[in-house]
């Protein structure tokens, strides 16, 4: 069995209900997402991305909402109404799939007050959504701040995962050179998850919520794993108390240890094996970020269980990286 436990989607019907909203703001948005859905059909139709599962010998695939509703700087009432289109949307390509295409959720994390809890609790549970979607950060604020703290305490209520995904940082102000060659998507993106999943672990909240089901994508950034030797030899020591404000009461690795880290990091054998070998065999997941990549994300479901299998693993690891832990975390 092969379980895809981290790509991207959204339902085309969703795309024309965003567009009858109307709004310079919305309109400017989806032009990327119209434009994606005819340059890569299976990032919006059903028919084609199941085809397209089924033809590469997939079981499953666990699709994140190609549009979130948090970047938009609209009114609450526009913003929920934003999310409930895209939950609604992802529900139907779970439904119209027959169970193929799992789903996750967006919401809009700056109004948990004024509905942004009901609407997390009605895509779970009336809805059947799997997982839920967020930025790296939202709007520029970290996703440890304080407003954001009963998302995190209804997520574990739930029993539902959450996947972070990267996304540009608020303001290029600091870092104009990384404008250039593609760097904010190649580099920032990934330190973009090392900084959200960093701020989890120092600001206590895994140490609150060791439940948690946090799901990093890219391997944690990639740097997590590489530098786990740097971040433990500058944080575990005596100066803890001054660098971050407390006294963790375990090891930082246990608290990293407890995300799931997905293998999309482009094809690369010795950095899958470096999350495996730092983080423990069953918190990696396979995923392919379709539908990026070569071809529609076709060259990556072709090629990426392959890299997998050329770690030479044993049997039972390899089938927990493509598809038992995914189906632990996502109760398949």
């Amino acid at each position: 069995m092969i379980i895809d436990a981290h790509t991207h989607m959204i339902h085309e019907k969703t795309v024309e209900q965003l567009v009858a909203l109307g709004g310079s703001e919305i309109k400017e948005r989806l032009k990327h997402i119209q434009e994606l859905g005819h340059k890569r059909p299976v990032a919006v139709n059903v028919a084609a991305r199941v085809a397209q599962i089924k033809r590469n010998n997939y079981d499953h695939q666990l699709a994140t909402p190609q549009m979130d509703a948090n970047p938009f700087d609209v009114d609450k009432e526009t913003k929920l109404k934003i999310a409930r289109l895209i939950n609604d949307g992802m529900a139907k390509i779970t439904e119209e799939s027959k169970g193929v295409i799992l789903s996750a959720a967006s919401i809009p994390l700056d109004l948990l007050d004024s509905g942004g809890l009901k609407e997390m609790d009605r895509a779970v549970k009336t809805l059947g959504i799997k997982a839920i979607g967020v930025m790296s950060h939202i709007r520029g604020k970290p996703l440890d701040s304080p407003q954001f703290l009963p998302f995190w305490a209804r997520a574990v209520e739930l029993d539902v995962p959450v996947y972070i995904h990267p996304i540009d940082p608020f303001s290029s102000a600091g870092r104009t050179y990384e404008k250039d060659f593609d760097l904010t998507h190649n580099f920032g993106w990934p330190f973009e998850t090392v900084l959200a999943l960093a701020r989890l672990v120092f600001s206590g909240i895994m140490e609150k919520h060791p439940k948690l089901k946090v799901v990093s994508h890219h391997l944690g950034g990639g740097l997590i794993p590489f530098m786990m030797g740097r971040t433990t030899e500058t944080y575990e020591n005596e100066r803890q108390q001054e660098m971050i404000g407390k006294t963790l009461k375990k090891p930082l690795i246990e608290y990293f240890k407890l995300f799931y880290y997905d293998t999309a990091v482009g094809g690369h054998p010795p950095a899958i094996r470096c999350a495996i070998d730092t983080f423990g065999i069953d918190q990696i997941v396979f995923a392919t970020d379709a539908p990026w990549g070569p071809k529609g994300g076709e060259v990556r479901l072709q090629q990426y269980p392959g890299i997998v299998k050329s770690l030479g693993l044993p049997a039972k690891d390899y089938e927990k990286i493509m598809s038992g832990n995914a189906r632990r975390l996502l109760k398949v």
